[in-house]
């Protein structure tokens, strides 16, 4: 009996200690520099961002060490998704994610799949709108889906690839009113745009922040947004929902890292990303690259990015893309 007695509170001194341990552990995090991984080319949207966050918290004392942004491209996201692989239980490894790796998850082409990832946080939106040339006939998405529903593939509508963002949105456009539009491919958001302007292709879908200075120059109108409320920076624009559209779609913008990332590292990271979300300093990158700010935790960003990528899957499936040729 005696000797129970004294191994009881042996076993609480070293539950203190380790207690105390983990405290400390945290308290130290991170000791060494930090890899912020993009799947992009340096000077993308990506890149950009990613540089943007790791200045701002490297200027605001929010993090102590020093953050290498490392630009690991190529397969559309596959490449940076393989390096996160291959970094299961490294606290010093973090992935800015966005559509690219996520259609890479969808394609299956990564060694990384979606329960291999730690997920910290969402970080902003990034709107899609559909929009047309000043001249046209058209003035709101509504007007659009009346006549498209009395005259089945006259409208025409230009998409960059074929599963992406542009192809998503018209195809969650037909399948929620039932009206036939007429998609054309161009193999590029580029030349999709040169025919919109050029007259050639009714409307298209794009980025906001992509297609701001054309509104703003006059050249083209925007019919309707996207998103699930209207966004302060074209506050004008209703949405697809308040046309009687029921479709969304948002390019979402955060942070994940490898398997097995230690929960005192999540921890720590959360609360960082939150507290930059706050700063004035990314409000004002926000305004400037025209994103909606839109942080989430780690367990409510694993659900939405779970959803949003089922519902994609459902998409793809659909539209016939990311099919293997025989």
């Amino acid at each position: 009996m005696k000797k129970k007695m004294f191994v009881y509170p042996l076993a609480v001194v070293f539950c203190v200690i380790a207690s105390l341990a983990a405290v400390d552990a945290m308290a130290a995090y991170p000791e060494k520099p930090i890899e912020f991984v993009v799947h992009s080319a340096a000077g993308g949207g990506s890149d950009l961002f990613s540089r943007t966050v790791a200045h701002i918290l490297e200027k605001e004392g929010m993090v102590k060490q020093k953050i290498n942004v490392v630009n690991r491209t190529g397969g559309s996201g596959t490449v940076a998704m393989n390096y996160m692989a291959d970094k299961a239980g490294d606290p010093y490894v973090l992935m800015q994610f966005t559509t690219g790796p996520l259609s890479a998850l969808l394609r299956g082409s990564s060694k990384a799949k979606l329960e291999d990832l730690t997920f910290i946080s969402m970080a902003t939106m990034d709107p899609n709108l559909a929009f047309t040339r000043m001249e046209s006939k058209f003035n709101d998405m509504k007007s659009v889906i009346d006549y498209a529903l009395k005259n089945p593939e006259m409208v025409s509508v230009a998409y960059g690839t074929v599963g992406g963002s542009e192809h998503i949105c018209s195809h969650r456009i037909m399948k929620a009113t039932g009206a036939q539009l007429n998609l054309v491919g161009f193999g590029g958001g580029g030349p999709a745009a040169v025919a919109i302007l050029g007259g050639h292709v009714d409307l298209g879908f794009g980025n906001v922040e992509e297609q701001m200075g054309q509104i703003e120059a006059r050249k083209i109108k925007p019919l309707g947004t996207m998103t699930p409320e209207r966004i302060p920076f074209l506050s004008h624009v209703p949405t697809m929902k308040e046309q009687g559209i029921n479709a969304v779609y948002d390019q979402p913008r955060g942070f994940w890292a490898p398997k097995d990332f230690p929960p005192e590292a999540v921890k720590f990271w959360e609360e960082t990303f939150y507290k930059l979300s706050q700063t004035q300093a990314f409000k004002e990158y926000l305004n400037k690259s025209y994103s909606v700010n839109h942080f989430m935790r780690s367990a409510e960003t694993k659900a939405y990015i779970t959803k949003f990528i089922n519902e994609l899957k459902v998409d793809v499936e659909e539209l016939g893309a990311y099919k293997k040729k025989k």
